[in-house]
This record gives structure tokens, sequence and C-alpha cells, in this order.
């Protein structure tokens, strides 16, 4: 993997570090513990505040590297005690797919990998506190009771592997008239490259809480024949020292389908967002559960948990059909850390005519949203972009979208665009100290008449402030023209942030006439100090 620094990118760090000593000789006299100390130790006598990740974004150094393709493509990134873990994912020129999770050095040095084995899908990972990892895994193959977790030491070592415990804690009355006893058969149906996969992981201590989404087991389903039915539930457990044992189990949703639209492209995993479940555990042990909120979603809570009306879910500007992929209202669930259910909220922003969210955070009882928005005026109007020199289309006007709300309310505290010189999406949100840290891509064209994309994304990397009055925005010399460079995963430690995607990744025709090799992709990462 090769880095690229600007000449003045490499000026400013010169400054930055003249700078910094005036300000240590300066810290020195103030203070009394370093006044007759001699200037070279007051490094070692003097509590120097960290450097904030605001005074990183704004004078800090960015960096970046690729890798070509076929390669490995980054989808999710965590930073722990110095070390950088990455879920990793591949595509052949033959169209096979496959994933590995890897840890890294600082400096970018391979320290370990571990790689899904045939037939193995890996869908996710967390890191606990102690440093250990816990790595979501479905078995293909298996027909019922295929979701494993695998917990890893710091250095790779496998600690335990075990299937997802059986729901033996679930409330009777959580299932409604038209659920099994054990509805969770615990198996997805689509696994590809870029699939999330139905089982979500997130560290609550060195405990866990997964969310996922699974066929219904239906006790007289026929072989040859399975159910399109699909229920969500969420699972807190705990962590003995060699194995996971349930807690709590919860149903997020009860018997409903989703059939995203088959000709929706997935190049920044549109048509993903109607099927995968979102995760996130709040400080005080509460845990939230977002989803694409679709009129058979809405039903099944209506029915059994009368979260919402019938009448919302039949007439609601905030519900989609189960097959749309462009206009996605969201939906959080709320559970506290003993499982009681605190309800749901639908939500979509005002006067949009596309929206979809990609990512979730909660933070001291708010719940932040990462996505994108296609604006519309009062009447209804969408300014498209102009044309770029060559087309003769106009261009759909996707800006990237945060917002901040209620945990048990879902009221909106604030909402945020984040916009570029053309089409914006954010993949990719970790909620810090000093605001909403988001990745994604930037600087691409749909057309606005269908969803093909005529023109490649260049990476975004920004930083929305708490109150979401100010946004900075990194930018990255990288113009994807007939490929795509984009951010799929994010993550900061003290003012060291990592972000990674994908380089040279196709757009939306590029394997017409069965060119599987145009398909593939290299892997992309950013560093910023």
């Amino acid at each position: 993997m090769t880095y690229f620094q600007s000449p003045a990118v490499r000026a400013r760090g010169w400054v930055r570090a003249v700078t910094h000593l005036h300000l240590g000789a300066l810290l020195c006299v103030l203070l009394s513990a370093c006044h007759e100390a001699p200037k070279h130790s007051c490094e070692a006598g003097c509590e120097v505040p960290p450097v904030s990740l605001d005074h990183t974004f704004d004078r800090g150094t960015l960096s970046h590297g690729t890798t070509s393709r076929p390669g490995w493509g980054g989808l999710k990134t965590r930073l722990s005690g110095g070390r950088v873990y990455v879920l990793e994912t591949s595509r052949d020129s033959a169209g096979g797919t496959t994933r590995r999770l890897v840890a890294y050095s600082p400096e970018a040095r391979e320290l370990w990998a571990r790689e899904a084995q045939p037939r193995e899908h890996f869908s996710d990972f967390t890191v606990h506190p102690s440093g250990e990892l816990t790595l979501g895994v479905e078995r293909i193959d298996a027909e019922r009771g295929g979701y494993d977790l695998v917990r890893l030491s710091a250095e790779g070592q496998v600690l335990a592997r075990q299937p997802l415990p059986e729901a033996a804690t679930l409330p009777p009355g959580d299932l409604g008239a038209d659920l099994p006893a054990q509805p969770f058969r615990m198996k997805s149906r689509y696994v590809h490259a870029l699939a999330d996969g139905w089982l979500r992981t997130e560290a609550r201590g060195e405990g866990l809480v997964v969310a996922f989404l699974s066929r219904v087991d239906e006790p007289d389903e026929a072989p040859d024949r399975p159910s399109p039915y699909l229920v969500s539930g969420v699972m807190a457990l705990g962590w003995s020292g060699t194995d996971y044992s349930e807690q709590w189990t919860r149903l997020v949703d009860g018997r409903h389908r989703v059939e995203p639209a088959a000709w929706a492209y997935d190049e920044f995993r549109w048509r993903e967002a109607p099927l995968r479940t979102l995760l996130a555990v709040d400080g005080d042990g509460g845990v939230v559960v977002g989803r694409t909120w679709n009129t058979l979603r809405c039903l099944a809570s209506s029915e059994t948990f009368q979260d919402v009306t019938r009448l919302d879910c039949l007439t609601g500007e905030d519900v989609a059909s189960p097959m749309d992929t462009e206009y996605q209202p969201f939906a959080f669930t709320a559970f506290s850390a003993l499982g009681e259910r605190e309800g749901t909220h639908p939500f979509v922003p005002a006067s949009v005519a596309e929206f979809v969210v990609f990512d979730m955070a909660v933070k001291n009882g708010e719940v932040a949203l990462a996505g994108t928005a296609v604006r519309q005026d009062a009447r209804g109007v969408i300014h498209y972009y102009p044309p770029f020199p060559g087309a003769d289309s106009r261009m759909a006007p996707y800006d990237g979208y945060v917002a901040v709300l209620g945990r048990r309310t879902g009221a909106l505290r604030f909402e945020r665009y984040v916009a570029g010189e053309r089409a914006d999406h954010l993949s990719a949100l970790r909620w810090t100290s000093e605001g909403l840290l988001v990745a994604g891509a930037t600087g691409w064209d749909r057309w606005g008449g269908g969803m093909s994309i005529s023109r490649g994304a260049g990476p975004l990397l920004a930083l929305v402030s708490e109150d979401g009055a100010r946004v900075r925005v990194q930018r990255v010399p990288l113009d994807g023209g007939e490929r795509h460079f984009h951010l799929l995963g994010v993550d900061v430690e003290g003012s060291h942030v990592v972000a990674v995607g994908l380089a040279e990744a196709p757009m939306t025709h590029s394997g017409d006439g069965d060119h599987r090799e145009n398909m593939t992709f290299g892997g992309l990462t950013l560093k910023l100090r």
C-alpha cells in the first residue's frame, strides 16, 4: 500500500512542530512544576493536553493509500490500543467472494489476519475494553442455527466459538399470534461481497449485544420452498471468560417481508439498506436497533406492540413499501439495559424525495443517523444538478445527511446536510466527544430518471459539531472518473482517524456484457493525524 502527502501538507506539519515547541516552552514558564527544569525535560514534567479532533481536522496531516484490484476492500474499521482492525472483502474476476478480519499496526503493517473458510460469511465484528474481539459468522450451508460468535484475543487467537444461543428468555407476548415459540431460524437470504450480513455485534463491556434478521423457522416448511417471511430480534449476552450466555432476548419486529427491487443498483449498498439492521449500545447499557421502516414491519410492530397505529402504517409518509430502495423511512426501537421495550420511533426528514440511512450511533440518550437524501422544495420540485460536459441528462442532487434524535421520544434535535459540489452520501458514523465523525462518498453523478451512475465517486470525510452548527470536511485528491473511490468504515482513537473503503470500484454498468473482471475492486485507506 502506498501513501501520499502533498508538499503543502508536509509544510503545515513543520509549522505545527515548531508551534508545539513554542507552546511547550511557554507552558514550562507558566507551570511551577517546570519553572526550574531545563527545556528538554519539560515533556516529562508537564501535563500537555491531548490534541483535539477539531484541531486534527483543521490542521492535521491527511494521507491516503490504495491497493490495486482485485484485492481487499475495507467494510468496517475499529481502533483499539494503537491497532487498526478492519473487516475486509474481496471479489475475484470470476465473481467469487470472501472476507477476512485483519489487525494492522499504526504503520499499516499486517499483524495477523483471519480469513473466512469456504461457505462462511463474516458479517460483523466488535472490540471489547479488554482488547479482545467478537466476530459474527454465518455458516451459509446450515439450514438453521447458522449464526456463530467467535471470541478472539488481541493477537487473533480463537478463545471460543459457539452458535448464537437459542432464545430461552423471549417473552411469549413478543410472539403475537402468528409466530412459533422459537421463531428465529438464524439463516439469511443474501450473501455477497458487500453484504453487511444479518448478524450485527456490539460490545457492552466484556459482554455483547447482537441484533439479527432471520428467516422465520416455520415448523411445517417444505425443504424446497423456504419461507419468504422474516423476523428480527435483539439479544444481550454475558461473557464468562470461556463462553457467552443469554441474558435477555426481545423481538424487534414480528413476521414481515422485505423485497428490494431486483433492478436496484448496489454500488453504495442502497439495496442492502432495506434488509439489514443497525445496532448501537448507549453508555447506560441501553440498546437501540434501527432499520428501514416498511409497511409490513410497521404492521407487525403495531399488531404485537402497539408502537404505532395501523392507520399510520397504511397511510403515513414515514413508511415505505417492502420493495422501495430510493425512499427508505427509518425507525429505531430502544430497549433498556434489562431488555424492557422503550418504544419505536419512525423518522424521515421533511421535504425529501429520497432518503436512506446507512449508519447509526447512540450517546447519552440520543440517536444519531447518517445517510443521504434528495431534497425538494415546497412545491415538490427537485432542483437537479446540471449535467457534466458531454452528458445530456439532469443529475440527482444527493446530499450527505446527519440527524440527532431523542432515544426515548424520537424528537429531532438537529439535522445537517453535508453537501459537496455534486452528489454525496455518508456510509459510516462514529459519535465522538467533539461531534459526529462521518465518512462516505462525494462528487458522483446519478441520472435523474433512474438509478444509473455516470461519474465515479471520491472519498468524503467530515466532522459535524455536537450542535450541528459547524461542518469540517477533509478533501481527498481522488476523482473517480469511470470508477468509484469511496469509504465504508471510519473510527477514531484520540486524534487518530482511520477510514476504509473501496478503490477503483465498479460503477452501475461496469459488468455489462458479462465482464466480471470489471466488477472487482481494490482497497482504500485514509489516515488523518
